[in-house]
């Protein structure tokens, strides 16, 4: 069994020496200082965990309380592992941990029982409890789930959004021209609103921005000649940002050439003044397609054999050497700024459409009870900021937050960062407040979700708000042996350059030096094996060779070390697949495998289909063919003459087999019509394990696939059925897969980032990778005004072509840094594999491959003849099913009850209900359900996380309570939650480390000859071998009840109770038995005597 993701620890005493003596150390001993605020860029391997830990720590020291401490990371994955390693330090009796373990003990902090005073969390964890203390000025129920899909959210709203405008005829001007952009394809533009919906926060600030401006008197004019000289203030911008990338000999003699071309072909020049100069300079060199040129002729003014001609070959392979070819890029075809008056009307048009858009989503988030995650933070930054002040909230945050810490800073979105910027406005340098980043440029790879690189880059270079940021850069290494280390130097020296432009991402290359000195080379194997196989267009040869590479490794480093194998994308691993099975190499997918791709999930979503219409024959049709069924197809056919599924059941004229399945599912589905009365998920459930679907699938981890599918299709069916909703659901989801005894991992290079692998096979990188669509608009914010431009099928602006070339500049650069992390999560061994034509000779444009070609003479080529013998293929019997005979024996009690048994109760005192009886019912059922789930887990800190408390949510919803009535028991329980948690007594008896220990335990027992069951809420062993009963009590204490009066109504009340669950335990435990109440709402332990029973 493999070890789990290795992640380096602060604790290994060799590694804390490397650290020690790694040429860094300096900078990382300032770095965690607490008195002083550092940017601190930290390179693939180089400890930044380590980094922020010791940092937290060190605050720790100084602060007065746990909770002026904010540390955020963008994983809740991260969040856990930086809260583990914290705890762990604090296990330690010496060094830092000893000073805060002191300033713990003298402030009453109890951190180590009380973990969640820790705020380590997403930043999105923490908009939500921004959200919770203030839903109203949020403008945002409580009860909404966030959704982390939400795309047929978007279609719905887009699709509500357009029958508004054209069926009901409002506004129906500017719907005019919006469709024409379109070409009055409605569906495309449906397409391309719901699209927008999903990153409106690149663009919803513009158009109010633009309404305001309307609103305030600005006449079209003034707002059309603002965005203008917004434009040519870019183009400006650009044209600066070439000037200084090119190295003046190279300019001087460019305006010389440039000179000369244009004299020739009776052109003007004004030696680079005119932005049409510079679009010279970029046809000299640049061909249409933007493609640096071979050769020039008399056409683009060098005649044949002319000095012009010489020169411009000189300076061409001068550019070339001196990798500035993208510099000239960017200003190939560089537009002015004027704004057709189509593309005017266009905008006008969209502003004032898309407010009505976003009412339109509104309505469905709420109609829904859900929301996204940019919803999330916009009610966040509504509870932080009003009117562009402060609110009562944002103050008190600054308030009570000293110190800000984030983790992965290069993934900052914009509207994460005026987040961070709202909670410090009124920070100042002589508050004692800090901030602290520490994250990567080169790893930054998350532009889908708006991730913005420049603000690293602008932070390093300059400070935030009124606090002076000091940039500090790391450059150890401590992961890789020192061949690798010098190996990726090597390679992304050239890929990335030394120049850096925070406008088009691009990052200039930061040299690691190797630290580890627990790391040994391998004599006997190569650190780094790069494969090229030619002419395989469909990679199977690939394929195969990447199945002997992971046979090799597993052979000479045992089956201890951790292999990964590594893809940009997801969709084409079914060569991989099949190679490895033909090794017999076991793999596990890391999200790899979507959850409708699992034959027993399409097969649920069938049943779920035909149980909910029975005239879906498509739907009744696939269940028939499934392995519930097993039809063959001639009676398949036979069945597809029916309409419904009840005619389809009742038919007699299948094959003898086909006869005797048909009965046994019209056996179940009557069943199942009975039960009407259930939940949706409960009749599918129980009608699926009917037809035998626990024993149906071959796959291992069918049961595990099949219960997400009955959570999803529980959660989207509260309220209506939407089998729309579930699907899209289920198509956000990823399979479940054990893989306890698997060889290698197989993931997406996005997903591997923040691991680290012993041996790394990158594959499947010689396909360019994904562009962005066509957006209908570019937005962007540029010197505080806004830089737009609109997309036109009938008449092009040349400005919106321009931007998206911007854009595809910005996609490469993130290609360079997606290579970069990929090559830099190997401890030992990397496999690099690749594949192009021979005939062409050069790798796709746009691939990760393409980058490492400078490399190409240190690859190993397969050039395999394709084979000409055709492959004896035997096809299998396509069609499985479960035995014919099969029944399902519903699940039945350990004990069989005869009917003149009767259930025996010992009589209790009457408690009069008081007036809100139901919801102290339901609380102490959602509080006993959670100590519950507390006493089996020893992670404290996702006590209270955004998706616990979603569930509780859930779970109130379920049982019938109103909102209000819901917000206030979530409260509620948190209170309780939190007075066992910091209670010493609380915490012994939730204990999952305690002997024998059982919580919501059932036990049935014969009691003075009546039948008994009880359910006792906890119980377990001391370390004095005496067991004991625990029961759990939400009951509201009045200030007024002293301890006395408790503890003698609680010998009153709950003394018999617990005498008769000691009774029962003692049929089975001879031991000594105590027993006790515990009361949540104080909280407080009563012992309660009982005396000693001899059961019979």
């Amino acid at each position: 069994m493999k070890r789990p993701y290795q992640t380096m620890s602060n604790n290994d005493p060799t590694l804390v020496a490397s650290v020690n003596l790694a040429t860094d150390s300096p900078i990382r001993d300032e770095a965690v200082s607490p008195n002083e605020s550092y940017i601190v860029q930290a390179p693939a391997g180089s400890g930044k965990t380590a980094l922020l830990v010791r940092r937290y720590l060190n605050l720790l020291t100084v602060v007065k309380q746990p909770e002026e401490i904010l540390a955020i990371t963008f994983t809740e994955k991260a969040a856990r592992e930086m809260k583990s390693r914290v705890l762990k330090e604090l296990t330690l009796k010496d060094g830092i941990a000893a000073q805060v373990h002191e300033r713990s003990k003298r402030l009453h902090w109890d951190l180590e029982l009380n973990p969640q005073r820790m705020k380590i969390q997403t930043i999105d964890s923490f908009a939500y409890g921004i959200v919770q203390r203030m839903p109203i000025e949020c403008q945002l129920s409580l009860d909404y789930q966030s959704m982390e899909k939400s795309d047929d959210i978007y279609y719905e709203a887009a699709v509500e959004f357009f029958e508004q405008v054209l069926r009901q005829g409002i506004n129906t001007e500017y719907a005019t021209d919006i469709l024409a952009l379109f070409e009055n394809n409605i569906d495309q533009a449906i397409d391309t609103f719901a699209s927008m919906l999903s990153h409106r926060q690149n663009w919803i600030k513009s158009v109010q921005r633009v309404l305001y401006e309307k609103r305030d008197g600005k006449s079209d004019a003034g707002i059309f000649a603002q965005l203008e000289a917004t434009r040519n203030s870019y183009v400006g911008n650009v044209i600066e940002t070439t000037r200084r990338s090119l190295p003046d000999s190279i300019i001087n003699r460019c305006k010389k050439l440039c000179r000369k071309v244009c004299r020739n072909l009776a052109k003007p020049f004004h030696d680079f003044e005119r932005i049409e100069d510079w679009a010279t300079l970029a046809n000299v060199f640049l061909t249409s397609t933007n493609t640096f040129r071979k050769v020039v002729n008399v056409r683009q003014g060098f005649p044949p054999k002319s000095v012009e001609k010489q020169q411009w070959s000189e300076l061409s392979a001068e550019i070339k050497k001196a990798n500035l070819i993208e510099v000239l890029q960017r200003i190939h075809g560089i537009p002015g700024g004027t704004i057709l008056p189509r593309h005017r009307e266009a905008f006008d048009s969209l502003c004032l459409g898309l407010p009505s858009l976003i009412q339109k989503l509104n309505v469905v988030f709420q109609r829904r009870e859900c929301i996204d995650f940019s919803e999330l933070s916009f009610a966040a930054q509504r509870a932080l900021e009003r009117d562009e002040m402060p609110t009562e909230l944002a103050l008190a945050l600054d308030y009570r937050i000293s110190h800000i810490l984030i983790d992965e800073y290069q993934d900052t979105s914009d509207a994460q960062f005026a987040f961070f910027e709202r909670i410090m406005t009124t920070w100042n340098p002589d508050s004692g407040n800090s901030f602290f980043a520490v994250g990567d440029p080169m790893q930054s790879i998350y532009r889908f979700r708006n991730a913005n690189l420049s603000l690293f880059q602008r932070t390093f270079n300059q400070d935030i708000l009124n606090l002076n940021v000091r940039p500090r850069k790391l450059n150890s290494n401590f992961r890789s042996i020192p061949s690798l280390v010098d190996f990726n130097n090597r390679v992304f020296q050239r890929v990335f350059g030394i120049e850096e432009n925070a406008d088009y991402g691009q990052v200039a290359f930061a040299e690691s030096v190797p630290a580890n000195t627990q790391l040994e080379e391998n004599a006997n194997e190569d650190s780094v094996n790069f494969v090229l196989t030619l002419d395989d267009p469909d990679g199977n040869r690939e394929a195969q060779q990447v199945a002997l590479r992971i046979e090799q490794l597993i052979s000479s480093y045992g089956s201890e070390d951790k292999i990964a194998l590594l893809v940009p994308t997801r969709t084409r691993l079914a060569g991989y697949f099949d190679a490895l099975k033909d090794k017999g190499i076991q793999w596990k997918g890391i999200e790899i495998l979507k959850l409708e791709v699992a034959p027993v999930v399409r097969d649920l979503y069938s049943l779920v289909e035909a149980v909910n219409e029975d005239r879906s024959r498509l739907a009744w049709l696939s269940v028939f063919r499934s392995p519930l069924c097993g039809l063959a197809l001639p009676d398949l056919e036979k069945l597809a003459e029916f309409k419904t599924g009840s005619e389809m059941l009742t038919c007699t004229t299948l094959s003898t087999i086909g006869l005797k399945l048909l009965a046994r599912v019209q056996k179940a589905v009557l069943q199942s019509r009975r039960e009407s009365h259930l939940t949706l998920r409960s009749q599918v459930e129980r009608l699926w394990f009917r037809l035998g679907g626990k024993h149906a699938y071959e796959d291992v981890d069918s049961m595990v696939n099949a219960e997400r599918f009955f959570e999803l299709l529980e959660s989207t069916t509260e309220r209506e059925i939407r089998l729309h909703d579930l699907w899209s659901r289920v198509q956000s989801e990823y399979v479940s897969e054990s893989g306890e005894n698997a060889d290698l991992d197989i993931m997406t290079i996005h997903k591997a980032k923040g691991l680290e692998f012993d041996h790394v096979l990158l594959v499947d990188i010689s396909n360019a990778t994904g562009s962005n669509p066509r957006e209908l608009v570019h937005w962007a914010e540029f010197e505080s005004s806004l830089l737009v431009a609109v997309r036109d099928q009938e008449v092009e602006d040349p400005f919106y072509d321009f931007l998206r070339r911007e854009e595809k500049a910005r996609d490469a650069n993130e290609n360079k840094r997606l290579l970069y992390v990929a090559m830099t999560r190997a401890k030992k061994t990397l496999s690099i594999f690749g594949r192009f034509s021979k005939t062409e000779k050069k790798p796709r444009s746009g691939s990760l491959l393409a980058l490492l070609e400078p490399i190409f003479d240190d690859a190993t080529e397969i050039d395999i003849e394709p084979e000409t013998s055709e492959l004896n293929v035997t096809r299998g019997n396509l069609l499985t099913r479960i035995d014919p005979s099969y029944e399902w024996v519903e699940p039945t009690s350990k004990y069989q009850i005869e009917e003149s048994l009767k259930f025996g109760f010992s009589p209790e005192i009457e408690i009069p209900a008081p007036p809100n009886f139901r919801q102290e019912l339901v609380l102490g059922k959602l509080v006993h359900r959670e100590l519950n789930w507390l006493s089996q887990t020893a992670e404290r800190e996702n006590v209270f996380s955004t998706e616990r408390i979603a569930s509780w949510q859930r779970f109130l919803r379920a049982e019938g309570l109103r909102s209000e009535e819901i917000a206030l028991l979530v409260e509620r329980t948190q209170e309780h939650l939190n007075n066992v948690l910091n209670h010493d007594l609380g915490q012994w008896i939730i204990s999952p480390h305690q002997n024998e220990a059982c919580s919501e335990t059932a036990y049935t027992a014969i009691l003075e000859g009546r039948l008994t069951e009880i359910v006792i809420d906890r119980t377990f062993i001391d370390d004095a071998d005496v067991r004991w009963i625990i029961d759990f009590k939400t009951t509201t204490i009045g200030e007024d009840v002293s301890h006395e009066t408790l503890l003698r109504d609680s010998e009153n009340r709950h003394g018999k109770q617990l005498s008769r669950y000691a009774s029962v335990l003692q049929l089975c435990d001879p031991r000594a038995i105590k027993c006790g109440v515990y009361y949540t709402d104080i909280p407080l332990f009563v012992e309660v005597e009982v005396p000693e029973t001899h059961p019979t």
